[in-house]
């Protein structure tokens, strides 16, 4: 049976109609599910290193490595009765109905819940995994990390397993439109709180548990893919007694954004948010009285500080529940303050190209560090304000590209930003216009007083017109929140609340 093509329709590329993909996704699924079926009853007959394993191995990873070229990985999840296949339900045909129900009960039998293939697999790494997989005692919790452990012992790191309950509890599906500005706001905070966690950890020990922050960061990628206002809404939330995590989950959905737009596949996503979230992670080697000092600086101090870069590299090297670790994560921490024209640091002993991923989260860093409240700068700068100092330092300090892009995503008016329309009502810019030629006409969270002295918030699309085809509002102006004593974050949360 030879594969169906599969490319998922993006923004940019509307001619595949929903249902296409949806019947797409189906055939292939139904294909993949049968060779799994068909390799998994094999294994129950034949030893591992039996010849005539070959051509059942081979047909398997062929339906494998296909959907992998064409998605970037394969992420096969259990969920309640359901399968998913990078986000997506596979609905069951009735030539697939064996399979999916067998491949269902034997993963919940073992208490699996997920299984992550990051990369390209070969023959030997399949029939090892399988064959561990069948080897599973039935209804064993630690199933899956005694599974994920076994692969690495073999070395074999581009699977990733993940355990039954743990999806069921925490990894559901991102299905419901309606629900996703509640998912991300529960995935904003659950990330906070699980970079944290690590920060925490690796100051008492040399390893730390990133499995939790792995996942997060994969429902990151389905919301930014989704509807990147819901994430991007979220980092308009400032916490000041949070500042170090806060900032790197901030910093890790503007770069998810970045990358989105450049187009990289969901694994490459992935990695960036990792990254992202992790390019601070040398700070927790740094002295509390030198990260946290009111005043500035010293020189000595300053030393200190700048070794960070270069710290992250070394702790993220000894997270061994990252799996295999892509180079492009590790010199992307390296690299995250290196500046376009070297001229940042760590000091370099010859001239190299800052990484792209170095270059996507030096843009992010700076810009949510210039507008986040810190403990020596109590009053942050407006985001008109730091887009202007990041155009100003363009080329030397930032990639011109990547900031035009980074621009286009939080907009000409950055969602954040507190205006003044013409109608003499002030908003909040909650989602930035797609159209290049009306920039000028984001959606606005419209501040409305009331008589008893509560305020209610209405959305509004500067793009309406009224019956003589005239804009209904527009944008005079952008005001300083701190001045009206506005505080933006609130407003974002409340969405859907009122």
């Amino acid at each position: 049976m030879e594969m169906p093509p599969l490319t998922q329709p993006t923004s940019k590329d509307a001619s595949i109609p929903k249902g296409e993909w949806e019947r797409d996704l189906s055939k292939l699924g139904t294909h993949l599910l049968t060779k799994l079926h068909v390799l998994m009853r094999v294994s129950q007959i034949y030893d591992s290193k039996n010849t005539a394993l070959h051509q059942f191995t081979q047909e398997c990873l062929e339906a494998i490595n296909t959907f992998i070229h064409q998605q970037g990985d394969l992420c096969l999840k259990i969920f309640g009765e359901d399968i998913y296949l990078n986000e997506q339900r596979l609905r069951y045909s009735v030539e697939g109905f064996n399979s999916y129900k067998y491949l269902l009960t034997q993963l919940k039998k073992r208490r699996i819940g997920e299984v992550h293939f990051k990369a390209v697999i070969e023959e030997t790494p399949l029939r090892e995994f399988i064959y561990l997989l069948m080897g599973l005692e039935e209804g064993k919790k630690e199933n899956a990390d005694r599974l994920w452990e076994s692969l690495k012992a073999k070395q074999i790191f581009s699977i990733e397993i993940h355990p039954l309950e743990e999806m069921e509890q925490e990894e559901g599906p991102l299905t419901k439109k309606e629900d996703s500005r509640e998912i991300g706001k529960k995935v904003f905070f659950e990330s906070i709180g699980a970079i944290k966690g690590v920060f925490t950890q690796i100051k008492g020990k040399p390893s730390a548990d990133v499995r939790r922050l792995k996942r997060l960061v994969r429902k990151a990628v389905h919301l930014i893919m989704e509807d990147e206002s819901i994430l991007l809404g979220m980092a308009t939330i400032k916490n000041y007694d949070e500042y170090t995590f806060n900032h790197s989950v901030n910093v890790a959905i503007y770069a998810l954004a970045i990358g989105r737009r450049l187009g990289l596949t969901r694994n490459e996503l992935s990695e960036l948010g990792i990254t992202a979230m992790l390019h601070d992670i040398g700070k927790s080697r740094i002295p509390l009285e030198v990260l946290n000092k009111p005043a500035p600086l010293d020189e000595e101090e300053w030393g200190v500080m700048k070794k960070h870069p270069l710290m992250g590299v070394e702790v993220v090297l000894n997270l061994k529940q990252l799996g295999e670790i892509n180079p492009r994560m590790v010199i992307g921490i390296f690299d995250h303050h290196l500046k376009n024209d070297l001229t940042g640091y760590p000091k370099l002993f010859r001239k190299k190209q800052v990484s792209l991923f170095g270059r996507i989260i030096q843009i992010a860093d700076a810009y949510d560090a210039m507008t986040t409240p810190r403990i020596y700068k109590k009053i942050p700068f407006t985001p008109e304000q730091a887009l202007a100092l990041l155009l100003r330092e363009q080329t030397t300090h930032y990639d011109p590209i990547l900031l035009k892009i980074f621009i286009g995503v939080i907009g000409l008016y950055p969602i954040g930003s507190l205006v003044l329309l013409d109608t003499k009502e002030m908003g909040i810019v909650y989602k930035t216009n797609p159209d290049p030629e009306h920039l000028d006409r984001p959606q606005v969270l419209l501040i409305e007083k009331r008589g008893d002295r509560k305020e209610r918030v209405t959305l509004a699309d500067l793009m309406e017109r009224d019956e003589k085809g005239r804009y209904r509002r527009s944008i005079l102006k952008t005001l300083d929140p701190m001045k009206y004593h506005i505080d933006i974050a609130k407003y974002f949360l409340a969405v859907g609340k009122n």
